[in-house]
C-alpha cells in the first residue's frame, strides 16, 4: 500500500506537468499505468499524438537513504527505460540522476524524464509529509534505539547499505527502512549530499529515555545480591567477557560514591552463570546486582570497555539525586564527543 500510495501520488503531479509542458487539452491523462507487461510487471505508458513510449517502473520509498550506486544498478538492471518513483528526490540526488541518466519523479513534483520524445527536469521542490505520516516512533522502539546507538558510536553506518547495517545492528532487515525513514522524517538525518545526524543533543536525550524503558529491561539475565557488600571493588568481569555498568565505573574511581545498584553486561548466558557462581552472587529478583545480556558490537564497544552513552544512561536512572550531578558531568566529559559536529 505504501508503495502503490508513492505510486499513485507521483503519477498525479507528473500528468500535471505533462499537461501543462505539452498544452495538452484532453481530459485523459498524459501517462497511465498499465496493468503488467508479458513478465508482470507494471508498465507506464505515455500516448500524446505521435508519442507512444512504454516505461518499466521503479518504486523506492525514500530514496536518498538508499546508496545511490546500489539503486543506480539496480534500476539499470531492469531495462534502460525505467522511471523511478519515490516519495522525495533532495536537488543533491536529483542532479545525480540526471548525470547518470537515471529518469525518476517524486511525491511534490521533482522529476526528470529524457529520451527522443521527452526533455523534463524539475528539482528544488520541497519534501512532503508523506513519510512523516506513515513512520513517526519507529525510532524508539526497540530496533530503532539498537540503531541509534550503533550510528552514534559508528557514524560510517549511515553510508552503509540496509544489509549491512541489519548485519552488524543485529536487527531485522525489515526494521532498518522505518527506522531510517522516522529519523529523517523527525530531523536528526540530514541528506544534502553527505548524510549525517543533526538534532544529535535531542535524540541522545531521547535515546536515554527510551533505552531505560524499552530497550534494556529486555536486555536482563537475572538480578542478585551478595554477602559481601563489597565485593565489587575487587570483581573483575572482564574475565567473563563483561563490563561494569556505568555507577560502578564512576564509583570505582569516585571513593565518595557507593553504587545503588551494580549493573554488568555479559555476552551470553553461560559468562553470566560463570560469573555469578564464581563471586558467589545469589540469585534475587528484588537483587541490587543487575546483569545484562550485551545488544552491540564490538565496534561499539566491546568486552573491555562500554560505550558513554550506556554509561550515562545507567547512573541517570540512579535513585540517588546526586548521582544525577555526576552523570551531567560525565556527559559533558565522555559523551560530548559524540554529540559533537
Amino acid at each position: 500500500m505504501e508503495k502503490e500510495k508513492i505510486l499513485q501520488e507521483a503519477l498525479k503531479l507528473l500528468n500535471s506537468f505533462a499537461n501543462e509542458q505539452m498544452c495538452s487539452s484532453s481530459s485523459e491523462p498524459v501517462f497511465s499505468i498499465k496493468s503488467s507487461d508479458s513478465a508482470g510487471n507494471s508498465v507506464l505508458t505515455i500516448n500524446h499524438g505521435e508519442i507512444n513510449n512504454d516505461y518499466g517502473i521503479f518504486v523506492q520509498p525514500w530514496a536518498p537513504q538508499k546508496d545511490i550506486n546500489a539503486l543506480i544498478a539496480q534500476i539499470k538492471s531492469i531495462s534502460p527505460k525505467t522511471i523511478l518513483f519515490a516519495d522525495f528526490v533532495n536537488p543533491v540526488m536529483a542532479e545525480k540522476f540526471r548525470r547518470r541518466s537515471i529518469s525518476f519523479v517524486d511525491c511534490v513534483g521533482n522529476l526528470f524524464i529524457k529520451d527522443k520524445s521527452l526533455n523534463f527536469f524539475v528539482k528544488g521542490k520541497k519534501p512532503s509529509n508523506l513519510r512523516s505520516k506513515r513512520v513517526r516512533g519507529r525510532a524508539f522502539n526497540t530496533a530503532g534505539l539498537k540503531l541509534i546507538f550503533a550510528i552514534f558510536n559508528q557514524p560510517k553506518l549511515l553510508h552503509a547499505t540496509y544489509r549491512d547495517i541489519s548485519n552488524e545492528v543485529n536487527i531485522a532487515l525489515g526494521s532498518v527502512g522505518p527506522v531510517m525513514d522516522d529519523l529523517y522524517a523527525s530531523g536528526y538525518i540530514l541528506d544534502d549530499g553527505q548524510r549525517r545526524l543533526v538534532n544529535k543533543n535531542r535524540l541522545f536525550e531521547r535515546w536515554v529515555d527510551g533505552y531505560l524503558e524499552k530497550l534494556r529491561p529486555k536486555q536482563i539475565l537475572s538480578c542478585y545480591t551478595a554477602e559481601d557488600e563489597n565485593w565489587w571493588k575487587n570483581a573483575d568481569p572482564a574475565e567473563f567477557e563483561g563490563v561494569w555498568g556505568g555507577e560502578t565505573v564512576i564509583a570505582k574511581s569516585t571513593p565518595f560514591m557507593i553504587p545503588e545498584t551494580i549493573s554488568l553486561y555479559f555476552s551470553s548466558d553461560e559468562k553470566t552463570g560463570d560469573f555469578s557462581k564464581y563471586y558467589g552472587l545469589r540469585k534475587d529478583d528484588e537483587g541490587d546486582i543487575c546483569l545484562y545480556k550485551t545488544f552491540w558490537s564490538d565496534q561499539a564497544g566491546g568486552f573491555d570497555a562500554i560505550s558513554p552513552m550506556i554509561m550515562y544512561a545507567d547512573i541517570v536512572d540512579s535513585i540517588n539525586p546526586g548521582n544525577w550531578d555526576v552523570a551531567k558531568t560525565f556527559y559533558g566529559e565522555a559523551v560530548a564527543h559524540l554529540l559533537s559536529d
